[in-house]
């Protein structure tokens, strides 16, 4: 039987498959966009709201921490003084960090404006980013797996937090120093090890819960069996503890801690769970699922597999737990405050990046894990968005408002004593160290 040829006309293979690359070429660059827009258009949202709404009107703990403190600061005699000033104690916190920021961002202007205090300090939410990127262990894709992280991270429900100049640089630096110096743990040598503690330390010093790092990182090395280095830094780590605690004074109006381990533990218990999981609908039933997962990944010893992210887990469950004890008296809605919403978040991302490592390799990862994580990621960052959006005018006029109306004689300072921030906001004004957008007030109130 005679076979006939099929004959192809010349040059058409050649077509095929400079069509076939550039159909490649534009799944690439349409994959690439993909990416890109997940990646980058939670922040770019994020920082527009910061340095649109963010306003240079000081309310509740910065007329202390900065206004406050800048007077003593001048006033203080000698290195000495004002060394101590630096880190004296705020409440249960040592705020040398936000001391130290507060003085250079002063030094370069001549004046401190809360504006950019705010913008410093939300700053630190995209340095925690990139920690966060660096700890995720993933081997494909790692941008596109690591796209519900920024979802979930740059969003508005610490929306107190983001406009509030002594928080934004206490809640989230505090955090990026915590979860940095686990992560240079990874390394061996001197170095690292030197580079960690002093991360560590100064998260100790930034915010109260830094403190819970040298217990997180002291685990890492237990994991990592590093017995030698895990004995200096206990030495260490007991030497910056007898600093911090030395000294120190039980604020006032804090409850009891005895009183919420035995008096009313059941509280203590809703207060723990219900700020674990403040960040969606049914926070203490969220609390309790993110908590049974933490022991499902201890329970399959995830430890061994990426030990730094399971120590930063550790950290985020000790913060939630010592909260738990020293807030807990105030009444349990306190843990869906939106300042600790910072907190709150961190568990639904650190049980993903767990997660998604601990089924790398599966086809359930990729068919079901994380089309279903992704989705809800972004349905999580969009009704954030929307819900939360609408307050930001609103905080800023009511803010602008309440300076303007001091102006013409009002007592309107936001702060709980209105003398005592009358007495701060007179003497920063007369000395240069803040400077309102208006004018003083043209009458003593």
């Amino acid at each position: 039987m005679e076979r006939i040829a099929e004959r192809v006309p010349a040059g058409e293979g050649n077509r095929r498959t400079g069509g076939d690359l550039v159909g490649r070429k534009i799944t690439a660059a349409a994959y690439k966009a993909f990416v890109f827009a997940l990646l980058a258009a939670p922040p770019a949202f994020f920082y527009f709201i910061v340095f649109r709404y963010s306003s240079n009107v000081p309310i509740w703990d910065d007329y202390e921490v900065i206004l406050d403190f800048l007077l003593r600061y001048q006033d203080a005699d000698g290195a000495l003084q004002k060394l101590r000033l630096v880190f004296a104690q705020h409440s249960e916190h040592r705020l040398a960090f936000s001391n130290v920021a507060t003085l250079a961002l002063y030094k370069l202007s001549g004046a401190i404006d809360l504006r950019s205090v705010i913008r410093f300090g939300s700053l630190g939410l995209a340095a925690l980013v990139l920690v966060f990127y660096w700890t995720f262990r993933e081997r494909e894709r790692k941008a596109l797996y690591f796209a519900p992280v920024v979802l979930f991270l740059f969003q508005p429900q610490f929306y107190e937090a983001m406009m509030w100049a002594m928080a934004s640089v206490s809640n989230f630096y505090v955090l990026v120093f915590s979860f940095g110096s686990i992560l240079l743990l990874r390394k061996d040598g001197r170095f690292f090890f030197a580079l960690a503690f002093f991360l560590a330390a100064l998260a100790s010093v930034t915010q109260g819960s830094g403190i819970f790092a040298l217990a997180a990182c002291a685990l890492f090395l237990l994991l990592k069996r590093d017995f030698r280095g895990l004995a200096l830094w206990c030495a260490l780590s007991g030497t910056v503890l007898a600093l911090y605690f030395g000294f120190y004074e039980k604020p006032a109006n804090h409850p009891s801690v005895t009183k919420a381990v035995l008096v009313r533990p059941v509280n203590t218990l809703r207060y723990f769970f219900t700020f674990i999981g403040a960040s969606f609908p049914y926070p203490f039933l969220m609390g309790l699922v993110f908590a049974s997962f933490f022991l499902f990944l201890t329970w399959r010893g995830y430890y061994r597999k990426n030990p730094a992210l399971y120590c930063g887990l550790v950290y985020v469950f000790m913060t939630a737990a010592v909260t738990a004890l020293t807030r807990s008296g105030f009444s349990v809605e306190q843990a869906l405050s939106s300042r600790y919403r910072i907190v709150s978040v961190l568990f639904p991302m650190l049980m993903y990046m767990a997660f998604s490592e601990f089924l790398q390799g599966r086809r359930l990862k990729a068919a079901v894990f994380f089309p279903a994580v992704l989705a809800g990621a972004v349905l999580f960052n969009v009704h954030a968005n929307v819900s939360e959006f609408r307050k930001f005018p609103g905080d800023n006029f009511y803010r602008n408002e309440s300076m303007r109306r001091w102006a013409m004689g009002y007592p309107s300072l936001l702060f709980h004593d209105y003398e005592e921030g009358r007495r701060i906001m007179l003497e920063s004004i007369d000395r240069g160290i803040y400077e309102p957008d208006m004018k003083r007030p043209v009458k003593s109130q």
